[in-house]
């Protein structure tokens, strides 16, 4: 396979047509001997899925691999931090009505932004001059931490 974005859409077709095949031969044969039509379709459908099985194990292995890794690829693209802002940007226009442009994240014109600039503000909170920055891979810490073996806020115990 060349292009493995098409290779799933290949290796799905084959499969359905492994099945669609002997499903028909099979359905055919059923009736010409004098089967009922439900009982040849039956048959016809058990044993063409077997059939479909067992030719798509030996015939469509490179094909079938080429598909998992490209859909495998698919799901684990990774993503921007332009893809983001985009993809928020994009849920919030359709929230607001369906077709509006999407407002950007610091109230600028569009006109006074570049288009290649990121847009930070909806991706990070302002800090203040004394907070320390964080790395991208350290989990924000909560305001008030709990005491160990008590509440957070005693105001708010059920305790008498």
């Amino acid at each position: 396979m060349k292009n493995p974005r098409s290779a799933w859409i290949t290796y799905t077709a084959l499969r359905l047509l492994f099945f669609a095949v002997p499903f028909a031969l099979l359905y055919v044969l059923g009736l010409s001997l004098q089967f009922s039509m439900m009982v040849s379709a039956l048959i016809a459908a058990v044993l063409a899925a077997l059939i479909s099985v067992s030719l798509s194990v030996l015939l469509l292995s490179k094909s079938r691999e080429v598909a998992s890794e490209s859909i495998y690829d698919w799901r684990n693209r990774e993503r921007t931090a332009d893809d983001i802002i985009e993809d928020d940007a994009m849920d919030a226009a359709e929230a607001a009505g369906g077709d509006a442009e999407p407002a950007l994240a610091d109230g600028a014109d569009r006109a006074d932004t570049p288009a290649d600039e990121p847009k930070r503000a909806a991706v990070e909170p302002e800090r203040g001059a004394d907070e320390p920055e964080r790395g991208a891979d350290e989990p924000e810490r909560a305001a008030v931490e709990p005491v160990a073996g008590g509440d957070a806020d005693p105001a708010r115990s059920d305790r008498p």
